[in-house]
């Protein structure tokens, strides 16, 4: 269907429609942005001085001096839009909604308010993306989640689902962990919070990093016995053999996870799994890409040691998470298959070796070490790289979360750290294809048809990435799916 609008006088929203039917088809609102300058997701120059219109939840315009009032036409099914006549100013934003029937006749008409925000130079870009989050453990200090009321953890994690968005953090993708009644609450409207692109519990072996038994602790298969983790948070799984991996990807999917994780070796966190070791047989870890597959999407891997990247590309795998220890030959796989990499910078941090594990602590000092020859090889081959923060943060840090970004700056070029948090990122949650929740645009990029996830920052980033961070200070406005979450600016 095909609706004239007319940019005119409009502040409240006319009540003409008498049709079911056309009213579902009329935006009660459209945003225009004015006067900003625009990094796009990809491109290296800005515009500037540019106008963006949003109608609904995708971006339908973007030229210079976008009139506040004329004669459109909008295609409500497909969200084209043609301007098709200019009329003289009214002094008032609006839309004027003309309905024509079959035969091209006007039947009704109906007022639509337009939001003009004048960005006075600010940049406007993608809603930034973290491709390696946990919703739960971000909001939970260390494990104490072990120890409390499981509907209390959940309340936590809605509240940083909002702060989230209020750092400028429209879309995560959770890497372990529950969360599918909260993603289901904030795609209903129900609370704020960033789109959640889901992979369920993390699948681990006995032994494996994600295996939370105490060494004493006889696993399942033997005991009978299920750790907490797996039985009442759904952080993680323990399966061994095909039968239980099948098992354990499945039940993720049947759930709704969007893709799945599963840790091919040792950890940082976990106390009992060398980094050096390799977890998972080729024929279980061929069965969850198998399964993945099956239902359209991919597995991603918890892994640092070249064996272990190897054995995933190999395998199938489509992303790869950390990977800090990987060597040549590990790098050029990846690159040859196109397989992405998101991983994390570490640096020494010498207070932390009073406060961890011995163990741990020397698992963190490795991945330190390795992380600077890594970078090299990934430069070398050119390895596709996301952004993800992964355990970095609690409630008392997660306002760092962009500040984290700006650790590649060593390495990487402010629009390449630009592209990796956006554009890049975006492409990370689009291999989950037909499992993707958000199909009506792409994320991650500033054009044309693509999902009104906007920010507004008072600062160039492509100057300095710092302005991203900070708890998103001078990122003044959050716009998500078209719907604006924060607006600080005067």
């Amino acid at each position: 269907m095909k609706l004239k609008t007319t940019l005119l006088g409009a502040v409240a929203v006319s009540a003409l429609i008498s049709t079911a039917a056309h009213a579902q088809d009329v935006p009660a609102e459209v945003t225009l942005f004015k006067d900003v300058n625009i990094f796009d997701g990809v491109n290296e120059e800005m515009l500037e001085g540019y106008d963006v219109l949003v109608v609904e939840n995708l971006i339908r315009e973007i030229a210079e001096d976008i009139p506040t009032e004329g004669t459109y036409e909008l295609e409500v099914t497909t969200g084209e839009l043609q301007r098709v006549e200019a009329l003289p100013g009214s002094g008032v934003n609006g839309y004027t909604v003309t309905i024509l029937d079959a035969d091209g006749i006007q039947t009704e008409t109906q007022e639509v308010a337009v939001n003009v925000i004048d960005g006075q130079g600010r940049t406007l870009m993608p809603g930034l993306i973290d491709t390696h989050y946990h919703l739960m453990l971000a909001a939970s200090e260390g494990d104490a989640w072990r120890l409390e009321q499981p509907d209390y953890t959940h309340a936590t994690m809605v509240l940083e689902a909002n702060r989230l968005l209020q750092r400028g953090f429209t879309t995560i993708r959770d890497t372990a962990g529950p969360g599918f009644g909260i993603k289901k609450a904030v795609d209903a409207g129900m609370i704020p919070g960033p789109r959640m692109y889901l992979s369920g519990t993390l699948i681990t072996q006995t032994s494996g990093h994600a295996d939370r038994t105490l060494p004493f602790e006889e696993p399942r298969i033997f005991s009978g016995g299920v750790p907490v983790g797996e039985s009442v948070m759904k952080l993680d799984r323990v399966a061994n053999g095909r039968a239980e991996v099948l098992a354990a990807v499945r039940q993720n999917l049947k759930q709704g996870a969007t893709q799945i994780k599963i840790a091919v070796g040792g950890g940082i966190y976990s106390l009992y799994d060398p980094l050096d070791v390799t977890e998972f047989t080729v024929e279980e870890i061929e069965a969850a890409v198998q399964a993945a597959s099956d239902w359209g999407t991919y597995v991603t891997s918890h892994v640092y040691t070249p064996k272990g990247v190897l054995r995933a590309v190999n395998a199938g795998m489509k992303t790869i998470e950390h990977g800090q220890l990987m060597n040549d030959e590990a790098a050029k796989a990846m690159a040859d298959k196109g397989v992405y990499l998101i991983t994390q910078p570490f640096e020494p941090q010498p207070q932390l070796e009073a406060i961890a594990d011995p163990i741990q602590y020397g698992k963190y000092t490795q991945v330190v070490e390795g992380w600077a020859r890594t970078v090299e090889l990934l430069k070398k081959h050119n390895v596709k790289m996301g952004f993800g923060t992964d355990l970095v943060f609690s409630p008392g840090t997660n306002h760092e979360q962009a500040d984290y970004l700006a650790r590649f700056g060593t390495w990487f070029s402010n629009v390449e750290m630009l592209r990796m948090i956006t554009s890049t990122n975006a492409e990370i949650v689009a291999l989950s294809g037909p499992r993707n929740p958000y199909q009506e645009g792409p994320l991650g990029v500033i054009e044309a048809g693509a999902y009104a996830d906007i920010i507004l920052v008072d600062g160039n980033p492509m100057e300095d990435i710092t302005v991203l961070g900070d708890n998103g200070v001078k990122i003044e406005l959050v716009m998500k799916d078209g719907q604006i979450f924060k607006n600080t600016m005067e």
